[in-house]
């Protein structure tokens, strides 16, 4: 009987750190999000490495990203997603293809959007806090694009500073961010795609 009693204990102690890492978690993404939205945009400079299985990586490759409420611009080495909230043209460089779909298509369709878009389908827990005050926190969303999520963020300042992507596929993506800024000055067509700029891309309206 003493030892069932030890073990309830040591069930809710087990039960009740769970919660709170997932609090705290859902806390300090929440102030992240906030501190965001409390700025007119963002720009961050990233740099990104894709694996195929999971475990081998390319080499890394700088990329810039822009988020001003619910537009974004996310240009990468081969590839340009660009959104004004309402509608995401996804440039192939390379290919001079532009695929055309609505935002309302995919809610968490880039790993920027994952930030100001959590809903009740992301479970975030807190899963470490290192000496400098990193926090790792495990998103999990299994109805959404991808499979899990681990943030890295800066618990004093409130910054995301890396974010692993895993999806169902078994590949994943990494993204450490090398500096962000706010409040630039942007220009009113900045968040569309601008067919006059590449005559010789291919349009395809998947609307």
């Amino acid at each position: 009987m003493k030892t069932k009693s030890i073990l309830a204990c040591l069930l809710i102690l087990f039960a009740t750190q769970a919660v709170n890492a997932q609090n705290n978690a859902e806390s300090l993404l929440r102030l992240m999000i906030d501190q965001i939205k409390s700025h007119k945009n963002l720009e961050m400079d990233f740099s990104y490495q894709i694996s195929p299985d999971g475990k081998n990586f390319s080499e890394a490759e700088n990329g810039q990203a822009w988020l001003q409420g619910e537009a974004y611009r996310i240009e990468m080495a081969n590839q340009q997603t660009i959104s004004d909230g309402k509608t995401i043209w996804s440039y192939l460089i390379e290919d001079e293809e532009v695929m055309v779909s609505n935002a309302t298509d995919g809610i968490d369709n880039t790993p920027l959007k994952i930030l100001t878009s959590l809903d009740e389908s992301y479970v975030a827990t807190l899963t470490g806090l290192d000496p400098n005050g990193i926090a790792t926190i495990e998103l999990a969303n299994p109805k959404g694009q991808y499979k899990r999520v681990t943030l890295k963020v800066n618990a004093k300042k409130s910054e995301l500073k890396n974010a692993d992507i895993y999806m169902d596929d078994g590949s994943k993506v990494s993204v450490t961010v090398k500096e962000m800024k706010f409040d630039q000055e942007l220009g009113e067509k900045f968040f569309t795609f601008d067919e006059k700029k590449h005559p010789n891309a291919d349009v395809i309206d998947m609307r």
